[in-house]
């Protein structure tokens, strides 16, 4: 008996093992091009999109997000946006992390049309914009909304637990191409935009952990997501979701690495 339970003991060890390796090891850069309702024609727009960096030890230290700001930098987008969970959401995290250690590193974020952020469901609804507004980017956008010049970047807010489409897209120009960034792509399902919108979301961490046979834990435990990666459409929506670059509740990743989205945004 004894050996049985070192065997599964030594095999539970490796599982782990290589699922923290696969959490940890550089993103993957997954390209895309998406065409874009209203989008002047022949403007082509790179935007970087992260999202779920959830810092916090033992899987995403400081130093490691400081690596991942220098890779999409490297990738010189035209623009850089974030859909939240910046902090929380972990198990083992210590010794405890602070807020300002998960915002600080993405201030060096550099792109042309700017940085923006949103708030996930682990984002602090309180403190999480006052660490924001002080760093010089990204811009937080809270149920509201910017105009970058080839578009509009709308925002919704799930820190708060209301996200609010109507409020966010309140005062956008009639015509305007419009992208929407949220957290959670099942809010499309709750609230339909009031007018057609480019939607990049994260969340699902594209299941996280997809064992053979299994599937996705995190359909078991916590639902079927409806779009958990990449291009669907919801509501009559279009939504990008991606995967991200960090974990919660376990520091492990299998099937689906951390990502890094590199969407080309086109006119129709």
């Amino acid at each position: 008996m004894r050996s049985v339970l070192a065997a599964l003991a030594a095999l539970f060890a490796v599982f782990c093992g290589i699922g923290f390796w696969n959490a940890t090891r550089p993103p993957v850069v997954v390209e895309v091009a998406i065409p874009m309702e209203g989008l002047a024609a022949g403007t082509r727009i790179r935007v970087a999109h992260i999202t779920d960096t959830h810092v916090g030890n033992p899987d995403m230290r400081r130093a490691r997000l400081e690596a991942i700001v220098d890779q999409v930098n490297a990738l010189k987008p035209d623009l850089i946006v974030l859909t939240g969970d910046y902090h929380g959401g972990k198990l083992l995290d210590w010794p405890r992390t602070r807020l300002e250690q998960s915002i600080e590193p993405l201030a060096r974020l550099s792109a042309p049309l700017g940085v923006y952020a949103i708030m996930g469901n682990h984002d602090e609804a309180y403190w999480t914009p006052k660490i924001f507004a002080l760093q010089p980017v990204p811009k937080l956008i809270v149920n509201s909304h910017v105009d970058i010049g080839p578009f509009v970047i709308a925002g919704v807010d799930s820190a708060s637990h209301r996200p609010d489409l109507y409020r966010a897209a309140k005062g956008i120009p009639p015509g305007r191409p419009v992208l929407l960034l949220l957290h959670e792509p099942i809010q499309l399902l709750w609230q339909k935009p009031p007018r057609p919108m480019l939607a990049l979301a994260g969340h699902t961490h594209g299941g996280q952990i997809i064992l053979p046979l299994i599937g996705s834990i995190g359909d078991i435990v916590t639902g079927k997501e409806p779009c958990p990666r990449g291009l669907c459409t919801l509501n009559g929506q279009p939504v990008f979701v991606s995967s991200g670059v960090g974990t919660s509740w376990v520091p492990m990743r299998y099937g689906v690495p951390p990502e890094i989205a590199l969407i080309t945004l086109h006119a129709r």
